[in-house]
């Protein structure tokens, strides 16, 4: 080990200097503080044995400098004094000195001092080195984390992509919608859409889950669910007799999305899928394990329709709740996920179904753009929170005039 021998007297020096060679130490001699200090700044020195009084600039200052100097690696300071007394003591560990000799210095004492601060060192290298290995692994993990947060800020904006427009009006029926997924992407997604040219379709689903492996189910539904034929939609039935494409009623469509979505890995989903007919002026839903829809007529208090049925994807052979309900300009449908009504305060008492019909009640003349963000305002205000634990999604259709 190399070692900045620092003291004004040349004998003590020598002799302490030959004390080090002896016992295998590499010796750099310093006449005083201030030669010393440019020994440390232009060399590798970390192991720094110096005299408390000398002119220019004494140990104990010299190590004070030492401890204040922005360096790149640990110095091991131990001062020698002749006095041995306690206020000197105190006073050079304030400074920052390691470890103390007191002169005159016996060889065994020196020894045994310069191999504790030796063993000290040795441990300095190893924390320094194990310091610079967390710091490329964190380092590695923040490339990491950028990358991933990049990839699902990409996957946020392509599910964006796949919802209706915002105020979207199409064949008698306006649209409204909110979706505020837990995380960057939601399991929760829907849609609303022409089915022929008297038909309008319009679903939303929430996927069991949440996260990656939620998103990517409900962004594959999202694809699958739509009306053209050639892509193979369980919405409607092909016809090569005739050439011509059929709208499936929900009851049928529902089945035929729970045969093909058998999951393996005991996925599932919950969905409402309704049909508006505008020759008919009416509703026809199915209900697969998804909070129940919400009818509100004007100057009626709002209704829960449907008793819930089982979710798409656990067992092939299950039926679903399947109804109908007429409906007049005006009328207005909610559907929403289980984020709503099952959000809760910090004393774990759930939003519900109960305050959903009175947060809805006697609202008709709000724009339906007004009704579902009030409505999410009241459900954020009311849990005190505005980021939640699960995805918040609405859709809201109203019945034009024709």
């Amino acid at each position: 080990m190399k070692v900045l021998l620092v003291d004004d007297d040349p004998v003590a020096r020598a002799v302490h200097a030959m004390l080090l060679q002896m016992q295998g130490h590499e010796v750099v001699e310093a006449a005083d503080g201030e030669l010393a200090w440019n020994v440390i700044q232009t060399s590798d020195i970390s192991f720094v044995i110096s005299d408390w009084m000398m002119p220019n600039l004494p140990g104990v200052d010299l190590c004070r400098r030492i401890r204040s100097a922005n360096l790149a690696h640990y110095v091991y300071v131990i001062l020698c004094t002749s006095k041995g007394v306690k206020a000197d003591l105190i006073e050079g560990m304030d400074a920052g000195a390691d470890d103390f000799l007191v002169k005159p210095i016996s060889p065994e004492e020196l020894r045994v001092k310069v191999r504790a601060g030796e063993r000290i060192l040795k441990l300095q290298q190893v924390l320094a080195s194990k310091n610079q290995e967390l710091a490329s692994i964190n380092s590695q993990l923040r490339s990491a984390h950028r990358l991933v947060e990049d990839d699902l800020k990409a996957a946020a904006w392509m599910q964006k992509r796949l919802l209706p427009q915002p105020a979207q009006q199409v064949l008698g029926i306006r649209s409204a919608w909110y979706l505020k997924p837990s995380g960057y992407i939601a399991g929760d997604i829907f849609n609303v859409f022409p089915l022929d040219s008297a038909k309008i379709g319009f679903y939303l689903l929430d996927v069991a889950g949440h996260g990656v492996p939620a998103a990517m189910l409900s962004m594959t539904l999202s694809m699958l669910l739509t009306p053209d034929a050639t892509q193979g939609s369980p919405l409607k039935r092909f016809d090569s007799a005739t050439g011509q494409s059929h709208v499936l009623p929900p009851s049928e469509a529902v089945r035929e999305l729970n045969r093909r979505f058998q999951s393996k890995d005991d996925r599932y989903f919950t969905m409402v899928y309704g049909i508006f007919d505008s020759e008919s002026s009416s509703f026809h839903l199915a209900q697969a394990g998804h909070p129940s829809p919400i009818l509100i007529k004007k100057g009626q208090e709002p209704i829960l329709l449907g008793n819930g049925g089982m979710p798409i994807g656990l067992w092939p052979e299950i039926e679903f709740d399947c109804f109908d309900s007429s409906a007049s300009p005006g009328d207005r449908l909610l559907l929403y996920s289980d984020g709503v009504t099952e959000c809760t305060k910090s004393d774990g008492e759930a939003f519900g179904e109960r305050r959903l019909l009175a947060a809805l009640a006697g609202n008709e003349s709000k724009s339906l753009g007004d009704l579902v963000n009030d409505l999410v305002e009241e459900v954020s205000v009311w849990s005190g929170r505005s980021d939640f634990s699960d995805d918040i999604s609405l859709l809201a259709i109203e019945i034009t005039q024709s």
